[in-house]
């Protein structure tokens, strides 16, 4: 067999994953109905593996099931596909797979994983239904280790020693999990940040940004602080959708409220005519420029633009994954009901992705330069970081929803519309909390206060 492992002790384990870059896994025992045909099951909803692994939310086929009754017949079937999953093979070599992905049957509901073949055709053999149906009582395991931003580094385990299952069964179980275990992998990324956070703590610093050969330039723009705490810790700024710190998210602040994310609304007019959408909701702020501002909470109609946030075809308090073939979806709507900006669930969970399941949010603040030598190389600001973080661990898309519904996450629109100078057109939708110490708790497991010196020190 070329991929499956049989490690005597977890440790075994460890160093492999570790060797590849792993930093934690989930482990899950396979039952003998766990293979290609009738997938792995994950869990009722989905927690753990998103927003722990970097996946893209869609729709694909209807479906034809006809448990229940015929009420989920020719729905959609939502699915989250892994952006990258690469098998192990017993010869340390990563092989990707085709489109593994964790698939949503919202009318059980329940989440079940597939699509293991690989991009050669090949995949497990543990994994096939006749290797289940000629060996039923071989222990299996499949463990999905996580590297990076949420890359997957998948390895399956068959037959393994006595000693390496009574380690996993001792192991913790994955947050809010039944069936899969968590385990701590390799270097503590977390640890390393930490003191590298100690380093930059305390002492201003010149507002600067490192460019893509990583050449050193003065930043004065309102990102200064953002920019120049990359640059401290030697991290070129991007604009894609990784974490900014293997896998972390970094936020440097000065002041309570904090923009989380800014997904653009893929719904509604604003996504259909974004001129149409200005000038029928926007307000002329002087000669020729429309705005659209104002607080936007669900269920308060904001009197600045005439619009109500509203969350569609869900429940409070109920299953993302249970509605997920409901056309769920964040609405501004009009008195008269209709759509004039949305977000569909896939942009949501797509923008509060595997980046944002550990965030450390740093206060920072900044000052005008006053040193000559600085000021002419092009510095207008100095900029000093707390060595006091907030370190916050696991989310889900049930705790993103529910900070939606409390108000502890609201919208703060700022688009532009020039119509005799598209230029000068911005389109920003801000999705904000008013104080971060407070909504962290709402929005994340785990929140904790770390003093950075303190515990490089130990």
């Amino acid at each position: 067999m070329s991929f499956e492992f049989a490690p005597t002790r977890l440790d075994e384990l460890v160093s492999l994953l570790s060797a590849h870059g792993a930093q934690e896994a989930l482990i899950k025992p396979l039952r003998k109905n766990h293979n290609d045909k009738n997938q792995i099951y994950s869990a009722a909803g989905f927690d753990p593996v998103y927003p722990m692994f970097d996946v893209t939310f869609s729709l694909r086929g209807a479906s034809t099931s006809r448990k229940k009754g015929s009420r989920t017949m020719g729905k959609f079937i939502p699915e989250a596909v892994f952006r990258k999953f690469c098998w192990i093979d017993s010869t340390g070599r990563e092989i990707p797979a085709r489109e593994a992905k964790m698939i949503i049957y919202a009318q059980y509901p329940e989440t079940r994983l597939s699509g293991f073949q690989t991009v050669e055709n090949t995949m497990p053999e543990t994994l096939s239904v006749d290797f289940t149906k000629q060996h039923p009582d071989i222990a299996r395991y499949l463990v999905l280790g996580r590297r990076g931003a949420g890359e997957v580094i998948a390895v399956m385990v068959a037959d393994p020693g006595r000693r390496f299952m009574g380690e996993v069964a001792s192991l913790p179980n994955a947050t809010g999990s039944r069936v899969w275990k968590h385990l701590r992998v390799g270097r503590n990324v977390s640890a390393a940040l930490e003191r590298m956070l100690c380093e930059v703590a305390n002492r201003p610093v010149p507002g600067c940004r490192l460019d893509a050969n990583r050449k050193s330039l003065p930043f004065n723009g309102t990102q200064v602080c953002g920019y120049t705490l990359e640059h401290e810790l030697g991290i070129v700024p991007n604009s894609d959708k990784n974490g900014d710190f293997e896998g972390i998210e970094l936020k440097a602040h000065t002041q309570n409220k904090v923009t989380l994310f800014t997904p653009e609304p893929d719904m509604g007019l604003y996504a259909e005519d974004f001129a149409k959408f200005m000038l029928t909701y926007g307000y002329e702020a002087k000669p020729g420029e429309f705005r659209l501002t104002g607080i936007h909470r669900v269920g308060d109609r904001c009197e600045k633009s005439g619009l109500t946030l509203k969350i569609v075809n869900h429940e409070r308090g109920a299953s993302i994954a249970a509605a997920a073939d409901k056309d769920v979806h964040v609405g501004l709507y009009d008195d008269q009901g209709r759509l004039a900006a949305g977000w569909s669930l896939e942009r949501l969970l797509n923008c509060w992705s595997a980046k944002h399941n550990e965030s450390v949010y740093v206060r920072a603040s900044k000052a005008r330069c006053e040193d000559p030598a600085l000021l002419a190389a092009g510095h207008k600001y100095m900029v000093e970081f707390s060595d006091r973080v907030m370190w916050c661990h696991e989310t889900s898309a049930e705790q993103l929803f529910e900070a939606l519904y409390a108000g502890t996450l609201f919208l703060d629109p700022a688009p532009k519309y020039c119509p005799e100078n598209v230029s000068l057109n911005k389109r920003r939708s801000q999705w904000r909390v008013n104080n971060i110490t407070e909504a962290a708790n709402d929005l994340y497991t785990d929140v904790r206060m770390v003093s950075l010196c303190d515990s490089a020190a130990e």
